[in-house]
């Protein structure tokens, strides 16, 4: 998502994510099909599933030079680590539900 207002330096709003394993996404479609049958859940922006990660970063609105950059620093560090797993706990902090939000 990018932004510009007049005499602004254009901005973007940057992350680092990861994607989740297709088996997750499928846990979690299966999890969300009965909430679109909600009232009013048609009035609702849904994120679809190609959209679904886990923010690991979240660096705001930054000037559109700074992605470059950004991008070859994180490039560099993705190179330097190994793949590892990632586990989600916690759920029973939001009373027992994930929220998802995506933009």
């Amino acid at each position: 998502m990018s932004s510009s207002e007049p005499g602004r330096p254009a901005t973007q709003r940057l992350f680092a994510a990861v994607l989740p394993p297709d088996a997750a996404v499928a846990e979690l479609r299966t999890a969300l099909a009965p909430l679109h049958a909600l009232p009013g859940a048609p009035d609702l922006r849904w994120t679809g599933p190609e959209g679904w990660h886990f923010t690991l970063a979240f660096y705001g609105e930054v000037p559109e030079g700074v992605r470059p950059e950004l991008e070859a620093r994180l490039e560099r560090a993705a190179r330097r680590t190994g793949p590892f797993a990632l586990r989600v706990h916690g759920a029973g902090h939001f009373g027992g539900r994930a929220l998802w939000a995506g933009a």
